[in-house]
């Protein structure tokens, strides 16, 4: 053999074997790896969502051995179902608990990969970020990590409440329309309640929806069945009663509570109400004047806005002594004008007659003094004429001074002068309205 083969074959070709060692070797040094997903990105609260691990072997021409990795589940997941493990790598070297699955001793062949994939429930809100340790082999000693995250969406609920315009003061039978939804990315997993709050002046007497469990008192509805993400519950309908004395305007809310919601800043709704009156009473002018003993008429507009009110009729407060007042027509059922008459009483002073009983000395004198002018008449002696005349006429005097003139008098004061407000009011027969308007009469 030549010198040069020769030294080829002894020197070179050991070094050229040597080398292909060494970069066999280094090779087979290299990790495997691991990769993690979730099959959604969202999951909702107290559902299921997959886990998949992707171990693979970089290696094209090495077996790698011991191969293992362990990964704690956040606070928010759980392994609730060990049967649904599954996938392509050795299942049987895969230990779980309800926090941990750990695999130990798992072979991956030269430039392969398989998958391990588990079940896991979502048991808290948020986002929950699974990382898992490091990878590892006999052959390629320590990998990386693998990180992946879910979000764990709740159920959201939210509650409207609306009517169609205004109330009268009174009604019966003004309603509200209360509507539940979820917005949320969860479907609800809880019994929901809606409280409904009515201020002073409103009754309830009536709550019902669909599907709902409802009571007056409280005032409160309720269901346990789910409700879907994304969608509403049927209506609930509250029917209430308005009363006289309701304000012009107030806040009706309604509340929800319960699904297994996390959000409760949008639970509550409210309601702005405006009232109307029912009935009004306005009078055309608020002054009136009249003399004593006089009358006067006034016009006042009724306007009625509800309905079901009924016959409306008049009476007034405040007259004076001695006054009295009346309508035309004296009561209507629909808008219109009415007159209001007052009447007032002039002074009078009467003299009573006197009674059979009691009748004056005078008259008994008179006659006594016409008998005995008579009889002086037939008298011949004119001393004795003059002298009996003169007696009649002391007589006379005497009773005249002795009389008592008085007589019994009836008075009568009249309406008194001045100025008084004289209040008129209007009242329905149905429902109970009513309104008021103030005249002010001044009596001369």
């Amino acid at each position: 053999m030549p010198t040069i083969a020769k030294r080829f074959v002894y020197r070179v070709l050991p070094a050229i074997l040597f080398v292909g060692t060494l970069v066999t070797g280094a090779m087979a040094q290299s990790p495997p790896t691991i990769d993690k997903a979730f099959s959604s990105a969202t999951v909702g609260l107290n559902q299921s969502v997959t886990l998949t691990f992707t171990l693979t072997n970089p290696n094209p021409a090495t077996d790698l051995t011991g191969v293992g990795f362990s990964d704690d589940m956040p606070a928010g997941l759980l392994i609730a179902n060990p049967d649904s493990l599954g996938g392509t790598c050795d299942t049987s070297v895969v230990t779980l608990t309800t926090t941990n699955i750990s695999l130990v001793g798992g072979v991956l062949v030269a430039n392969s990969s398989c998958t391990l994939s588990i079940d896991v429930l979502a048991t808290k809100s948020g986002d929950q970020v699974n990382t898992t340790g490091a990878i590892t082999s006999t052959e390629g000693g320590t990998g990386g990590t693998a990180t992946a995250t879910v979000t764990v969406v709740v159920s959201d609920l939210t509650v409207a409440m609306s009517h169609t315009g205004n109330f009268f003061r009174p009604q019966t039978g003004a309603t509200y329309t209360i509507t539940v939804s979820n917005p949320g990315g969860a479907d609800t997993s809880a019994l929901i309640t809606v409280d409904i709050n009515l201020p002073a002046g409103l009754t309830a007497t009536a709550l019902s929806g669909t599907n709902w469990n409802c009571t007056l008192s409280p005032l409160q509805c309720t269901r346990g069945d789910t409700l879907f993400a994304g969608t509403s519950f049927e209506d609930i309908t509250l029917t209430a009663d308005v009363a006289n004395s309701a304000p012009a305007s107030f806040t009706a809310s309604a509340k929800v509570s319960g699904g297994g919601e996390s959000n409760t800043a949008n639970d509550t709704a409210s309601d702005p109400t405006q009232t109307v009156a029912a009935l009004v009473l306005a009078a055309q002018t608020t002054s009136a004047s009249v003399t004593v003993g006089g009358t006067v008429n006034t016009t006042l507009n009724v306007t009625t806005n509800g309905s079901g009110l009924g016959a409306i009729s008049f009476a007034c407060t405040g007259l004076p002594s001695g006054a009295t007042c009346s309508f035309n027509p004296p009561s209507v059922t629909t808008t219109g004008p009415v007159t209001m008459t007052i009447t007032t009483t002039a002074k009078t002073t009467t003299f009573l007659p006197q009674g059979p009983g009691n009748t004056p000395p005078t008259i008994f004198l008179l006659v006594l003094l016409g008998m005995t002018a008579l009889a002086l008449s037939q008298l011949r002696d004119r001393k004795l004429r003059l002298a009996g005349a003169m007696i009649c006429v002391a007589v006379l005097a005497m009773a005249g001074c002795g009389v008592n003139r008085s007589q019994p008098v009836q008075h009568n004061p009249g309406t008194p002068t001045g100025t008084f407000a004289v209040t008129v009011t209007a009242t329905s027969a149905s429902l109970g309205a009513s309104a008021t308007s103030t005249v002010n009469l001044t009596v001369q």
